[in-house]
Order: structure tokens, then C-alpha cells, then sequence
């Protein structure tokens, strides 16, 4: 398949990723549509159920399922920033936090606290950019790339 996918598309539906909605890149249109997890009352509205029929359809010729919440595993991406810090203090402290319930929550009060909420963005950037050109890749779509911070389409991969 010969198709030139956005990668700010894919990054863009992997920073909104949710567990309330399925997220389909539709390759006709490039554009990213998306379906409730659960229907109201188990069932789709006419416009939903439209694109439910037209998803399965069209399903790996059309349309492909982006990753999910679950796909992209935020915790193991805020470990993965954890242990690339220095080994000290913040390290520590940062670990402790992430351990049991409240975990999130208390991640991102301990990176204001220590002044690191930029660097824990531009990590989770950089992680979010590689998931969208690991499943261009799982899917074999070429990208058109984006530069970290001005988000401008300079070159295809």
C-alpha cells in the first residue's frame, strides 16, 4: 500500500487516546474517526452505527484501528522517564511516587515540585512521536515526518 499517512495525524489521536472512544485513521479521507467504546444502551446512534458499518467494511483497506489507552501504556513511558533521570534524590522520590494507587496524580505533583515538568513533557513527546511511526510501520504507510516543537512537514519518510 502506497499511502503517505500525516504522522501529526497519528500523533495527535495518541495524545487524545481515551478509554470512551475507539479511534480509526480512514486513509480515503485521512482524517481520524472515532466510535464510542460502549454504545448507549449497547446500541450506536444512526450516525455511529453508519460508521460502524462503513468501518468493517472497509476494515484494513480503509480504515485501521489507531492504538488505544491501553496500547499505549502511559505508565510504562512515565517509568521509562523515570529511570532515564539521574540517579539521586529525584529518581527516587519520583519512583516512590509512581508505586500503587495514585500514581499519576502524584507523578505529576512530584515533576512540579522538582522542576522537570518540560523535560517530562518533551520525554513524553518523544514517546508519543515514536508509537505513531512504530504503527505507520506495523502498517506499512509511509509518514511525512514532523520536527519536534515547530510541527512543520518538511520531508517523507
Amino acid at each position: 500500500m502506497n499511502v503517505i499517512v500525516p504522522l501529526q495525524l497519528i500523533y495527535e489521536a495518541i495524545e487524545s487516546a481515551d478509554s470512551e472512544w475507539k479511534q480509526y485513521l480512514d486513509i480515503e479521507n485521512m482524517e481520524v474517526v472515532c466510535l464510542p467504546e460502549s454504545p448507549f444502551m449497547g446500541e450506536y446512534d444512526e450516525e455511529d452505527q453508519k460508521l460502524a458499518d462503513m468501518i468493517e467494511e472497509g476494515w484494513c483497506t480503509r480504515f485501521f484501528a489507531l492504538p488505544s489507552q491501553f496500547d499505549i501504556h502511559e505508565y510504562s513511558i512515565m517509568e521509562d522517564f523515570v529511570w532515564e533521570l539521574p540517579q539521586g534524590h529525584v529518581q527516587d522520590s519520583l519512583e516512590n511516587a509512581i508505586r500503587g494507587k495514585g500514581a499519576f496524580r502524584r507523578f505529576k505533583d512530584g515533576i512540579r515540585r522538582f522542576g522537570i515538568e518540560q523535560q517530562w513533557y518533551d520525554f513524553q513527546e518523544e514517546a508519543y512521536r515514536k508509537l505513531a511511526i512504530e504503527w505507520c510501520e506495523e502498517h506499512g504507510f509511509r509518514y511525512m515526518r514532523i520536527k519536534a516543537k515547530t510541527r512543520k512537514w518538511p520531508k517523507q519518510e
